[in-house]
Parts: structure tokens; sequence; C-alpha cells
């Protein structure tokens, strides 16, 4: 019983943190932002940090956290915040090769992850959640019979559960489908290299071989050659982004938009996924 009120509260406190992120977002970007990690509207990082602060400061018998001053509640929900932010960052880039925020334009950041401005309005935000949001939500709940707190437990754990499960595929899947076409692209510009030793560009720098020494030569058709390689890459690999969303579901399009940067231990595919991220944006914009 304990365990799906808790379950409730973690539910409530998700959504209005969606609320929050999706009008704040919507309102700087001037356009829908549908924010958070999974499909529905429920963002865990602010359902686990509200009913750990409900836990910590209302449910815990302890009178000195009970009766927590202001700086006390600041400070707590600050650091919270701070370690629950950084760690979810990072377990999101290791698994599934994304980004959901970017503090990097941010002064005084750690690798983007976190920052001081931030941490600090999640440390006011903290005495907001525990002195205004949490109490009455916590009537309300107390109010429901227990019978119907297990059936909505169930049935949002059910609901969650689904939702995981289909973003965590398609996540899955966006890396894999832009490493597949990061190895077609190779190998296009391979069979373009190949081209390129018997079209007119060979017949250029022979010229300037008899008309120059040999290591200026050189020089200039390796910088010929490198300047041509990456504007045939830029060609293809654009197109192949392109192909990709035409391709994809609406579903994917929309996980896909609001992922703020994806990253990838292939510079090459990095590149391709941020590509694909920006121009999906570009395109709803």
């Amino acid at each position: 019983m304990i365990i799906c009120r808790y379950f409730l509260y973690f539910i409530i406190y998700s959504f209005l943190g969606w609320i929050y992120e999706t009008c704040y977002c919507t309102i700087h970007e001037k356009a829908w932002e549908n924010r958070g990690f999974l499909y529905g509207p429920c963002i865990p990082l602010y359902g686990v940090g509200a009913t750990l602060a409900q836990i910590i400061f209302i449910d815990i018998p302890c009178d000195n956290l009970r009766n927590a001053s202001y700086p006390m509640i600041f400070l707590i929900c600050a650091a919270g915040s701070f370690v629950l932010e950084y760690s979810t960052s990072y377990v999101l880039e290791k698994r599934f090769h994304a980004r959901w925020w970017d503090y990097s334009e941010f002064p005084l950041n750690i690798h983007g992850r976190v920052c001081l401005i931030f941490t600090m309005c999640f440390g006011f935000a903290g005495i907001i959640v525990t002195q205004i949001i949490v109490p009455p939500i916590m009537q309300t709940v107390l109010l429901i019979p227990s019978v119907i707190v297990e059936l909505l437990a169930l049935i949002f754990m059910f609901l969650f559960g689904m939702d995981m499960a289909l973003t965590i595929s398609a996540l899955t899947t966006f890396a894999k489908d832009f490493e597949r076409i990061n190895e077609q692209i190779n190998h296009q510009m391979a069979e373009k290299v190949a081209a390129l030793q018997t079209n007119f560009e060979e017949s250029k720098i022979a010229r300037i071989e008899k008309a120059a020494v040999r290591k200026e030569a050189a020089l200039i058709k390796k910088e010929l050659n490198a300047e041509k390689l990456a504007e045939i890459k830029e060609q293809l690999s654009t197109e192949a982004v392109k192909q990709w969303v035409l391709n994809a579901t609406e579903t994917q399009r929309g996980q896909f938009r609001h992922i703020a940067k994806f990253t990838h231990p292939v510079a090459s595919t990095k590149a391709l996924l941020e590509k694909g991220s920006e121009f999906l944006r570009s395109k709803k914009k």
C-alpha cells in the first residue's frame, strides 16, 4: 500500500514537472515542445526529486528535517538536484548516446550536465515544492480510498512500463540506424574516391605537376582531393539524413526532434545524429 501511494506521488510530480518543462520550453522556443525522456506527459527526474524531498522533509519522523529552515531546504535540494541531474544525464548518455539537456552554453557548468545557475534554481524550487506543492497533494491523495490508490498505481505502472519500453526500443534503434547510414556513406565514399582517380581533376593535377616541383604538386593534389571528398561526403550525409526522415514514423520524428544533442563514440556517426536532430527541429519550425 505504501509503495502504491508513493508511486502515485511520483506520477503526479512527474506530470507537474512535464507541464513546467513543456510550458517553459514552448515559450522559449516559440513552438510546441514535448519535453522529457518518455513519449507520455511524464518526466521521471522531477518525480524522483519531488518524492525524495517529500520523504526527507515531511515523511521521515525527524524534527530537525520536518522543521528545517529555508536555507537548509535550499542547500539539501540544490545538492540533491546536482547529484540527480548529473547522474541521470550520465546514465542516459552512456545508455542511449543522447542528451535531453545541455548546459554547455551556461557559465560554471560541469560537462554540460549541471550548472550553478540551474542548481540554485532547483534549490529554490525545493522550498516551493516542500512548502506549497507537496502538502495539498498529500492531503488529496490521503483522502483517496486505499483500493482506488492501488488500482490507480497499477494502471499507471502499466502505462509507465509500456511508455518506457517503447521509448527504449525507439532510442536504441536510432543509434543503430545512423551507424548503418554511416557505413553506407563510407562505402559510397570509397566508390567515389576510386572514380576521382580517373576524372578531370587528375588531368588538372597532372598539368600542375609539370609546372611545379613535385613536393608542391603533391600538396596541391592532397588539398584538392580533401576539399572534393569533404564536399561529396557532405552531400551524401545530407541526402542520407533526409531519406531517414522520410522513412521514419511520426512518432520517431517526434522523439528524435526534442532530443537536445546526440553523442556517439564514432565522430562521423555523431555528426549524422546531430545533423538529423537539427534537421528535424528546423523542419518543425
